[in-house]
């Protein structure tokens, strides 16, 4: 992954019920099994009545490969510090400025 992109990672999840964590950041390095990456995290749990969760602050996680669903990479210009998320019918989405909106997940 390229060094200096913005991105946003989707974790895997393991079981049912666990809630979708989304992570939206900076990448600062990239290894063979493993993303250092700055930002902040998204919690999604659809059975709430407000379902998301945004970090206040960013922090620098290491992400390990085995456990990312997938990645987007968001534009250049896509602020971490104003993450705004928007919802189309059953599905909400984080607003992307010159791009389709990136979808965090479907819930009620």
């Amino acid at each position: 992954m390229e060094k200096g992109a913005i991105v946003k990672i989707r974790f895997k999840r393991f079981f049912k019920e666990q809630r979708l964590w989304i992570f939206v950041g900076k990448v600062l390095e990239s290894k063979d099994s493993w993303i250092k990456i700055h930002g902040k995290g998204i919690l999604f749990n659809p059975g709430k009545s407000d379902p998301i969760n945004i970090d206040e602050q960013a922090r620098t996680l290491y992400c390990p490969r085995e456990s990312i669903n997938h990645v987007r990479i968001l534009p250049d210009n896509f602020d971490i510090n104003k993450i705004v998320t928007c919802r189309h019918g059953h599905r909400w989405f984080i607003k992307v400025t010159g791009g389709p909106d990136s979808s965090l997940g479907e819930g009620l």
